[in-house]
């Protein structure tokens, strides 16, 4: 990769996968040369990368490590015996000549001549797997033919087909089957309707991979809802790679909550384990552990980490001196006596709605800190202007949520200094609001996720509401939204955090109704330093909003609209110091 394509936030995956193609025809060992495939060109580890392999391209891979007599030829040779085909969203695959017409998505870029004994060895191992693979998937052939006869498939087929709806990206393999619904891979889920198709069809006579995927998601669903369905998401999803990981996931949380775990855990019926996993889930979240999530964007991969994190870690003992810096002209901002951040804030926000002071600026404050202290590029919050709207009404509890449009939320979003003073004032304003606009309609789209499917009519489309802070890499290659922010590294620290009760607002209970989002268009990715650093400024933001909430007459926040951004306003929240930095100004739109 030249240095010049890797410091362009635009840089776009196709141009990225044209040059990795371009080094498959380079005289250097084949091994390195697909490793350099299948992570796109180091953007993954490894071990993120391969998960998308199927087993038997696995055990091929391990037969080429370390040969350096291996090369690879052009497609066309006659005398390979295993073939190397990329797809155009990146996908590696390693294919036998029987093979071939596999992957109809995918090119084919080489051959290499790997030898019968190679491939003899490989084949054992993918053989031995598969006899193991074939017992655990009868245990999922099961649970299905109970549903059958109880005659419960159709709805739970129902439930996995609208649970798998409400996930932003679903990019998962079984073999060479993909199920996806994404930026990147081709949409079957919804183009080929290949679950709805399987309505009112017996079990017998779905496809094997089908009758894998349905299972394993139903359970996936049940022992943690769409956090653990997205585990698989950019690798392959087996039965004995489900039990693998529904066991070690129970484990994990067992040993996070010091709590004993049976002794034949590993042999259990996959119901039990995902019904335990779930219980113990509900209890680490309240416990002393943060659970959180690496995202390898490239894959669409989303790995669940959990990390011991003190109370004091997770929120601000006192004001930082950023944001007390930046928050100097707010009276009840100046005196923060000892309180805890978060006290402050909400103190702050109590006298300035009865004084009629500008909420707004504070909230601004907040975010503008978290961008200085986290040495982001740019940053935001965003939620509802309203906040009475997110009440209960007559006759239901989602009639006012439900009534909700783009408009009636906001993303306040602004950019460091220093990211402001490297880009035109047309360019930079237009990224802040086209930010805004995106962030409007997520807001949007998540709301209903707090409630019930039967409370959300069907017409009403929505997604999950984001709960679990994560850490994204690379996230510019494919999101259509961050490809065109030029988000390459990003933080989110969604709120109301899942260790803290959720924001109750006139009876209804709400979790992903605001965050803090940074973003890096270039440099290093965020550490887990800076992701502890963004959830203490989460903390800050939900001291706002709990604050509103217990108002008599919560403000309506009325700015961060267009005018806002094209007027200039934004300038005045970035600190001392930052109007010499900043591009002129343009006349106002």
């Amino acid at each position: 990769m030249g240095g010049a394509k890797q410091g362009n936030a635009r840089f776009r995956a196709d141009d990225l996968f044209q040059e990795l193609r371009r080094e498959a025809g380079e005289d250097r060992p084949a091994y390195t040369i697909l490793i350099r495939l299948l992570t796109v060109g180091g953007r993954l580890p490894y071990a993120d990368a391969s998960v998308g392999l199927t087993e038997r391209e696995r055990h091929l891979l391990h037969e080429i490590m370390g040969d350096e007599r291996l090369r690879l030829s052009v497609p066309s040779a006659e005398d390979g015996d295993l073939f190397v085909a990329y797809s155009r969203q990146g996908k590696l695959s390693l294919l036998l000549r029987d093979e071939l017409h596999g992957t109809p998505e995918a090119d084919l870029l080489a051959t290499l001549r790997l030898g019968e004994a190679a491939r003899e060895r490989a084949e054992e191992r993918h053989t031995a797997w598969r006899q193991e693979e074939l017992i655990e998937q009868r245990e999922l052939d099961r649970i299905l033919h109970a549903w059958e006869k109880e005659g419960t498939l159709t709805e739970r087929l129902g439930q996995v087909v609208d649970w798998i709806d409400r996930v932003e990206t679903v990019l998962v393999y079984v073999g060479r089957r993909i199920y996806s619904r994404s930026d990147a891979a081709t949409n079957t889920l919804l183009r080929d309707r290949v679950l709805a198709g399987l309505a009112d069809v017996p079990v017998a006579d779905w496809p094997r991979a089908d009758r894998l995927f349905v299972a394993a998601a139903h359970l996936l669903f049940t022992a943690g809802g769409p956090i653990c369905f997205e585990e698989f998401n950019g690798g392959q999803l087996s039965a004995l790679g489900l039990r693998t990981w529904l066991v070690s996931r129970l484990r994990r949380y067992a040993a996070s909550l010091g709590v004993p775990v049976r002794s034949d855990t590993a042999g259990r019926p996959f119901q039990e384990l995902a019904a335990e996993t779930a219980s113990l889930r509900t209890a680490v979240n309240a416990s002393g552990t943060v659970c959180f999530r690496r995202i390898s964007a490239p894959a669409f991969g989303k790995r669940e980490v959990l990390a011991k994190v003190p109370a004091t870690e997770r929120a601000h003992a006192l004001l930082p001196p950023t944001l007390g810096d930046l928050a100097r002209g707010i009276p009840a901002m100046r005196n923060p006596a000892g309180l805890s951040a978060e006290a402050v804030v909400s103190r702050a926000v109590v006298e300035l709605a009865a004084e009629g002071g500008d909420v707004e600026e504070l909230l601004a404050s907040i975010v503008m800190a978290a961008v200085r202290d986290l040495r982001a590029d740019y940053g935001m919050t965003s939620a509802v202007r309203d906040l009475t709207r997110l009440r209960a009404v007559a006759p239901d509890r989602t009639s006012g949520v439900l009534a909700l449009r783009k408009p009636d939320f906001f993303c306040c979003v602004l950019p460091h200094p220093d990211f402001a003073g490297r880009r035109a004032e047309h360019e930079l304003v237009t990224l802040l609001w086209s930010v805004s606009q995106r962030m409007q309609y997520n807001r949007w789209h998540f709301v209903p996720g707090n409630f019930t499917r039967a409370e959300v009519p069907v017409d009403r489309h929505y997604f999950f509401p984001p709960t679990m802070p994560d850490l994204a890499e690379h996230a510019h290659l494919w999101h259509g939204g961050h490809v065109a922010a030029g988000v390459r590294h990003s933080i989110r620290a969604p709120g109301a955090q899942l260790w803290r009760e959720p924001l109750v607002v006139g009876g209804n209970h709400y979790r992903g109704g605001y965050d803090i989002r940074v973003v890096r268009t270039d440099g290093p990715p965020f550490t887990r330093a800076d992701l502890w650093s963004a959830v203490r400024y989460s903390g800050l933001v939900d001291a706002f909003w709990r604050a509103v909430a217990g108002l008599d007459r919560p403000p309506v926040i009325s700015g961060f609209d267009k005018g806002w951004y094209w007027s200039g306003e934004w300038r005045r929240h970035l600190g001392p110091g930052a109007a010499g930095r900043l591009p002129a100004p343009e006349p106002s739109r």
